[in-house]
């Protein structure tokens, strides 16, 4: 039985604030066109199953775009006869009763077996069951579905699981939950151990047969580097799973780390950034950059807009800055002598830190302040 494993897609995320000639985000439709690429390899291999192991949409309450295009790709998967199991992760599992699982939309399509809510729940397809866990938000309910983990004897078993198997699938998200160590042994059990939450691929060294697949695109510089894909396995009697990997063409993203900046002079900085552009070819990438031990005058001279002209075909730069801790500390004695206030204080950083978006980062923080003050009086 071959199975094809695919997770994290993330339908509705945007950033950036550019647009394609369509009128839609670009880091949206990033999205859009790396679950395409999925569901047209699909079609071509024809698995006798798909099954996707969580976040499927970026938001419990996702606009109409993502909902519209979720649902045109899975009636392209329904007219192929080809079933699909789908779990419900953090990213799209509701806060409140107050709103409607998305996934119970798609109850409506043939051969789509959406799972989410409460519930622990299992699919057969012959001689294999599926078993489903859905990102559940009270963590007492989710120890009682816990205890309905139950692999099927004589038969092959999948689970599907939208967790962190282990502290280093930690991402720091909200919601997001660490499976129970003492509940690891339960999941050897079982013939594929399909994980969704972590973005980048991987087999789980704790356990016998578990996989993250990784998200079918990069949302941050962790993931830069990391190849973005799906797998397909087979079942069958007797024989170990071995995933193969399809990489996804995604969008890259590419990390460079500028060390000892406090050494070097700002025109040597300028000329190591020059260099990395040259032999890494950078053409419609997002691109961050990593500041270590830079001083505040360096970081005022290595202004946004010429980090974007020495990458210039980049979709985007980020400059991110690690400070020298002497300027550190000499800020934080410039700044407790100042006599100004927290405010005008927090103006002035965003105004140092920032080129075009001051103004409008100050208004939002001043907002926030004032917020503040209302509630403590």
């Amino acid at each position: 039985m071959k199975i094809l494993h695919f997770s994290d897609t993330h339908l509705g995320y945007n950033d950036l604030d550019k647009v394609g000639p369509n009128g839609v985000n670009l880091r949206e439709q990033d999205f859009y066109d790396s679950f395409k690429f999925v569901i047209d390899q699909a079609l071509e291999l024809n698995p006798d199953l798909i099954i996707h192991s969580g976040d499927f949409f970026h938001r419990p309450s996702p606009p109409n775009r993502p909902m519209i295009f979720a649902l045109e790709q899975m009636n392209r998967l329904a007219t192929a006869n080809i079933p699909i199991v789908i779990i419900a992760g953090n990213h799209e599992t509701p806060k409140t009763i107050y709103t409607s699982p998305i996934l119970k939309a798609f109850k409506t399509i043939k051969n789509i077996h959406p799972i989410f809510g409460q519930g622990y729940q299992t699919f057969a397809f012959g001689d294999l069951v599926v078993h489903g866990l859905p990102h559940i938000n009270d963590e007492r309910v989710l120890l009682k579905e816990m205890d309905k983990i139950d692999p099927v004897s004589e038969k092959f078993n999948i689970i599907l699981l939208h967790t962190s198997i282990g502290k280093r699938y930690i991402m720091e998200e909200f919601g997001e939950q660490l499976y129970p160590p003492e509940r690891l042994e339960l999941l050897n059990k079982f013939d594929y151990v399909a994980l969704g939450h972590w973005h980048n691929y991987q087999k789980v060294k704790i356990l016998d047969t578990a996989w993250y697949v990784g998200s079918t695109e990069r949302m941050s510089d962790t993931e830069a580097g990391k190849d973005k894909g799906f797998c397909l396995f087979t079942l069958e009697k007797n024989k170990p799973v071995e995933p193969i990997f399809f990489p996804i063409p995604a969008r890259p993203w590419m990390r460079f780390d500028i060390k000892k900046c406090e050494e070097k002079t700002v025109e040597s900085i300028e000329n190591e950034l020059t260099e990395l552009a040259k032999s890494n070819p950078h053409k419609d990438a997002i691109v961050s950059l990593y500041f270590h031990q830079i001083q505040n005058l360096q970081s005022i001279a290595l202004t946004q807009r010429k980090l974007e002209m020495i990458f210039e075909e980049a979709l985007q730069v980020h400059g991110k800055r690690i400070f020298a801790l002497s300027d550190r500390e000499h800020d934080t004695e410039r700044w407790s002598n100042s006599g100004k206030s927290t405010k005008a204080l927090l103006a002035d950083f965003i105004r140092e830190q920032t080129n075009d978006k001051a103004d409008g980062l100050i208004e939002k923080a001043r907002g926030y302040f004032d917020t503040w003050e209302k509630k403590r009086k």
